[in-house]
């Protein structure tokens, strides 16, 4: 059988649904199509310094075995490279993996990646970027200012809450976050250089869906589709029940009400400025990037991405060989 050339897998061994079984699974599936490297990560960082090494030691795809922040990590290093990424979901809620078309967990991802692989397509996503005190981290799903990030802040400072209660957490921490917020910090929002609104929370995402909720797709930013154009909505007031209503339509898979009382939003051609008196949280794909008083977010690097054959084609469009 033949391959797209060097293959390594970064494996994230405390990823939610990264047992070794299916780590074994995973490279014995890999090995004919010329895996060369396995690496297992232990601790934060690891992934993307990793990712790099294989990058430089001439792998031509790095096959992730973890979550969104594996993902994350990894994307950040080869975006704008030659390097093409295969993410394997194996974590919580594999957003980034499954808005590419790969099935919801990892094992029925194999069969599919090896197929992928053999067929030698890559195709092309664009990502964010965004720029904390002149440190800059690139993003492969979305990133938050505010509600958002305060939700992620709790969660992520419940570790026990975040693997017993999954994508219910993250519900329960909004739920939390929304009854704070009415006493948040204001953001100011500028894009592409004109104010646009004063916010309590702004999202931003480089493409769909946002995150998921389980099996559902929650499509909370919409007009996002890897086609180098951010999106953007911010939430103008806070009132939970508000909020509750919003996510309900969300959920059914119902437009949001954007231009109305509560959300404004729209798209990023160039960059979208978020500004806060007092220091705000901050989040991107998921992890928790502390309080700030400035972030600008721009539209990003374009990162090579494998994808299933039944696939939907991205918007940044072209099939090309690896």
């Amino acid at each position: 059988m033949t391959g797209p050339g060097p293959i390594a897998l970064v494996v994230n061994p405390v990823a939610t649904r990264a047992s070794r079984a299916l780590r074994a699974e995973t490279a014995g599936a890999l090995s004919p199509l010329g895996l060369e490297w396995v690496l297992v990560t232990e601790g934060p960082g690891d992934a993307a310094r990793l990712a790099a090494q294989a990058a430089a030691e001439g792998a031509a795809v790095v096959v992730t075995l973890g979550g969104d922040g594996t993902v994350a990590d990894v994307a950040g290093v080869l975006a704008g490279g030659p390097v093409a990424l295969a993410p394997l979901p194996a974590g919580n809620a594999n957003v980034f993996a499954r808005a590419l078309g790969w099935p919801r967990g990892a094992r029925p991802a194999v069969p599919l990646l090896v197929e992928a692989l053999a067929g030698g397509a890559v195709r092309e996503a664009a990502l964010g970027r965004l720029v904390i005190d002149g440190r800059e981290r690139i993003f492969a799903i979305n990133a938050g200012v505010g509600l958002d990030a305060a939700t992620v802040e709790w969660i992520e400072a419940r570790p026990r809450t975040k693997r017993r209660l999954r994508q219910a957490g993250f519900a329960l921490a909004t739920g939390i976050a929304a009854v704070r917020a009415r006493g948040a910090a204001r953001l100011a929002v500028d894009v592409d250089g004109s104010p646009q609104t004063e916010a309590l929370a702004v999202l931003v995402a480089c493409g769909t869906p946002y995150t998921y909720l389980g099996s559902r797709p929650l499509d909370l930013v919409p007009g996002a589709a890897f086609d180098g154009h951010l999106a953007w909505i911010a939430l103008t007031r806070a009132w939970p029940h508000e909020i509750g209503g919003l996510l309900l339509r969300a959920i059914r898979g119902r437009d949001l009400p954007i231009g109305g009382p509560a959300l404004s939003g729209g798209t990023v051609a160039r960059e979208l400025v978020i500004r806060s008196d007092d220091p705000a949280p901050v989040q991107a794909d998921g992890e928790a990037l502390g309080r700030h008083h400035e972030v600008r977010i721009s539209p990003g690097p374009v990162l090579r991405v494998v994808v299933p054959a039944t696939a939907p084609v991205l918007k940044t469009e072209g099939a090309r060989t690896i």
